[in-house]
């Protein structure tokens, strides 16, 4: 029974929120200072050359998600030693859990003490929780579409965290460490007065891993977790089985998972809890009919041909299907799921589907058949057979089936899957589309592939529910969209070089399934997503694509003499490189599983910051002539580490021609000089006898276009990002006074 105090509180908090509810919607396109934050005049950058600490307080938020409603006031909190932490109730074994983990990052960030108690403290350097309804000893496994809202008051007196469940006051407590703002000046840490009001947009906000084509340990998944429960996203996806590995250990069928590296069940228990502490589901997803190899190679007996079979080490659509045409089939499958589903406590379950190459059924002269003797036409027939004996086999045990959209590829309404599985959108809008309109709940993946690299802007653009979209569904059709995942296949990272591929741009993804479609600037973006990256790295998170960065670039420095004066110039090529993703590298046709992925392109971070700082800075600013100086003479710098008798040696190692990338760089530093030098002095060429200077300006301006554009792509796998904010000051030559 709860006592009257708490369903009073529950009441009023019911109220406050609807009513500042009906406020937003009233208000949201005034100028009133209560409103989603989406006013790009009102989120000025305070400091040109520094996103990080300025020396001016600031009361801007820079939280990502960005939260439903927040009110700024024009005044701080400032924080310092013995920082207080307070429950209003009970501690249960799962809060004081994450009030460690948050008490841990309040004290790396601020440098401060933290202390976790219940007494009462007058001073306004605390933290208030009030969580009514946490009365369990622990609570159970996160449910979808639990209540993950909260509110956050920073006030004068000391801030305030209400929420009705252990998932919002996580959620909020996310924020508040994001808020969290440092004044440089005097060396202090303060957080602006803020009134936040907070809930998700969309509740399935996911990241799918493949752990298969490129094993990656447990600590990468509890790594992965940690940033996953700090950018408010919730589910896990976990691609545990594909032609080149299964990774998940099977008492039932101990032939079935990898010999070296695979999860033991113990394993799994682990991240399910460590998962579930942070209120994370974790989805499994064993990918039949193909992408199966990895399956015959000890039960070869499930296959559509004789073996054997060796586990794959080439990328692509292989032609290794299971026989959906033996009863033999179902039989063992019925007993690996009565053991994967005892393992995975979350009520979905995913079973693949895509990408059924058929040939194996189409050379079989029993399978073909099966076909013909139950009507089933062709592969999409006898997919969609196997697809419902597979989901009911499923519901036997509580679960429900989650598949890519080639499951609903048989166009007979009677053989296709029950309404009650959730589709998962990869290949095209259209059959997200299409599956909402066939009554399923649906999952968008179509423009969240963060393998192909794509930029944060990009993916940012790709919505779940366009505007231009609404008028094709009805209000019941738009709430089967649960959301969306942001996938990271692994054909191409591995366990050292994932970081770097899912973050920061993921957060991009997490602000367009949490926050209102109406934020959409990508300035305001990219500010709050690399001072995420750099939050993520400093709290200790675990993600190491920072911390490793400059290590891993050393580590191409092949002579054990040169490694400390060349690393610098080496730093300075990178930071203004990006690599190329899922395409040119599987056009090279050079990987397998078998070649190691610690070339340049593999080091680099997905996009660069610096680029995108250079792109922000007026046109006029001085700071271009000393980093373009910076540039045109860095290959002078980096000579010694292509003179070398076994430069052929060291460019295996390197695996893209850094020795060019190092040659580019000087000469878009050079015209970049060139450029600032007209802005300055009216001259195209330095040299009064060169014949450039009687060029029209025009042709000038398409001369060095032509050269920026040969420069930025001219070493295969990596993008010469350096090219952009030359670029742009030679496209805006004519604003210089």
């Amino acid at each position: 029974m709860f006592r009257p105090v708490f369903i009073f509180k529950i009441l009023i908090l019911s109220l406050i929120i609807n009513f500042v509810l009906i406020v937003y919607f009233l208000l949201q396109n005034s100028r009133h200072r209560f409103h989603i934050v989406n006013k790009n005049d009102y989120y000025e950058i305070n400091d040109s050359h520094s996103f990080y600490g300025n020396n001016r307080i600031s009361t801007n938020i820079k939280i990502i998600p960005m939260p439903m409603i927040v009110n700024v006031e024009n005044s701080i909190l400032l924080l310092s030693n013995n920082f207080h932490i307070k429950l209003n109730q009970k501690l249960t074994k799962d809060l004081r859990l994450a009030l460690r983990r948050y008490s841990k990052y309040i004290s790396l960030l601020a440098g401060i003490s933290v202390e976790i108690n219940q007494k009462s403290s007058s001073s306004e350097n605390k933290l208030i929780i009030d969580c009514p309804l946490i009365t369990s000893k622990k609570d159970k496994y996160p449910k979808l579409g639990e209540d993950e809202s909260y509110t956050l008051n920073v006030t004068k007196t000391g801030s305030y965290l209400y929420s009705l469940s252990l998932t919002g006051i996580i959620r909020g407590l996310s924020t508040f460490v994001q808020l969290i703002e440092r004044n440089t000046s005097s060396d202090t840490f303060y957080i602006p007065l803020v009134n936040i009001i907070d809930r998700p947009r969309f509740i399935w906000r996911g990241l799918l891993l493949d752990v298969s084509r490129h094993w990656m340990p447990v600590s990468v998944i509890e790594r992965t977790l940690n940033a996953m429960e700090f950018s408010k996203l919730n589910v896990l996806h976990l691609h545990l089985s594909d032609d080149q590995g299964f990774r998940v250990e099977s008492i039932e069928y101990n032939l079935l998972h990898d010999r070296k590296d695979f999860f033991t069940q113990k394993d799994i228990e682990h991240l399910v809890e460590y998962a579930r502490q942070r209120r994370i589901r974790i989805i499994p997803e064993f990918d039949i009919p193909g992408h199966t190899t990895s399956w015959f190679v000890g039960y070869p007996e499930l296959a559509s041909q004789p073996g054997p079979y060796q586990i794959g080490t080439q990328w692509g659509v292989m032609k290794a299907t299971m026989d959906p045409t033996k009863e033999n089939t179902y039989i063992f499958l019925d007993k690996f799921f009565k053991e994967m589903t005892k393992l995975f406590p979350d009520p979905y379950f995913h079973i693949g589907g895509d990408e059924v190459e058929g040939s194996q059924w189409t050379q079989s002269l029993t399978i073909q058949q099966f076909i013909n003797e139950n009507k089933l036409e062709n592969k999409h027939g006898l997919q969609a057979y196997f697809n419902k004996r597979i989901q009911k086999l499923l519901k036997k045990y509580g679960k429900i089936m989650v598949g890519w959209e080639e499951i609903l590829d048989e166009l007979h309404e009677n053989r296709t899957v029950d309404k009650d599985a959730v589709i998962q959108a990869w290949k095209s809008r259209k059959a997200f589309i299409q599956s909402i309109n066939k009554g399923y709940k649906s999952l968008l993946s179509t423009g969240y592939y963060l393998d192909h690299l794509s930029s944060s802007s990009f993916h940012y653009k790709t919505d779940p529910i366009l505007n231009d979209e609404l008028w094709l569904f009805n209000k019941e059709q738009l709430s089967q969209i649960l959301g969306g995942e942001a996938c990271m296949w692994s054909e191409y990272v591995t366990q050292n070089t994932v970081d770097s591929r899912i973050w920061p741009r993921i957060l991009a993804i997490a602000e367009r399934f949490w926050s209102s479609s109406s934020i959409t600037n990508d300035n305001f973006l990219y500010e709050r997503l690399f001072r995420m990256n750099h939050l993520l790295d400093k709290i200790q998170t675990g993600v190491t694509h920072i911390s490793s960065y400059k290590t891993q670039l050393q580590n191409l420095i092949i002579d054990s003499n040169k490694k400390l004066d060349l690393l610098h110039p080496l730093v300075i090529l990178a930071d203004v490189c990006e690599p190329y993703g899922f395409d040119q590298r599987s056009q090279s046709g050079k990987y397998t599983s078998d070649v190691s992925l610690t070339t340049f392109t593999d080091v680099l971070q997905s996009e660069s910051e610096l680029i995108w700082k250079l792109e922000k800075l007026p046109i006029n600013d001085k700071a271009y002539r000393d980093i373009f100086q910076t540039w045109s003479i860095n290959h002078l710098r980096l000579r010694q580490l292509f003179d070398n008798i076994n430069i052929n040696k060291y460019k295996q190692i390197w695996g893209q021609d850094i020795e060019r990338l190092s040659e580019n760089l000087a000469h878009t530093g050079r015209i970049g000089l060139r450029v600032l030098d007209y802005g300055t002095k009216r001259i195209l060429h330095r040299d009064k006898n060169n014949s450039m200077n009687s060029w029209p300006l025009i042709n000038w301006i398409a001369h060095h276009n032509n050269l920026l554009n040969q420069l930025e792509n001219q070493v295969y796998e990596v993008r010469l990002a350096a090219v952009r904010p030359v670029r742009r000051l030679l496209n805006s030559i004519q604003t210089f006074v």
